[in-house]
């Protein structure tokens, strides 16, 4: 049986600036890349909350991943797991993005976030 397509989600709990992470030589050591970020051309993209299960969570502790958040955003495909999202000036490693669909039948891309092992610099 079709779906029967409802009111489509409400994206309007936040937004977040999207980034890519990139390698740039180090002048001063050349063998050793540094990873900063650089913004994507692109407006601010607006999610919904997801709810992050304990079990979820358990399993990415165990891992030694600090699970941060789950959101949801129209479906898109780019994004990948070398972004990072700005949320309120924090960074946020885009860990997995899974294309879905609704229950009522609207296609999204849910993304995982985890803290970063550390604080990338922003290239202009």
């Amino acid at each position: 049986m079709k779906k029967r397509k409802q009111h489509p989600p409400a994206y309007i709990d936040g937004f977040f600036v999207l980034y890519d992470l990139t390698d740039v030589q180090d002048p001063d050591n050349p063998d050793a890349p540094i990873r900063k970020m650089r913004r994507r051309d692109i407006n601010n993209i607006w999610f919904r909350d997801l709810a992050v299960y304990d079990r979820t969570r358990l399993v990415f502790e165990q891992a030694g991943k600090e699970l941060t958040h789950k959101i949801a955003i129209p479906q898109w495909d780019g994004i990948s797991t070398s972004c990072v999202c700005v949320i309120d000036d924090c960074q946020y490693k885009v860990y997995n993005a899974a294309q879905v669909e609704t229950r009522d039948g609207y296609p999204e891309t849910e993304i995982t976030l985890i803290t970063p092992e550390m604080t990338y610099e922003v290239i202009e």
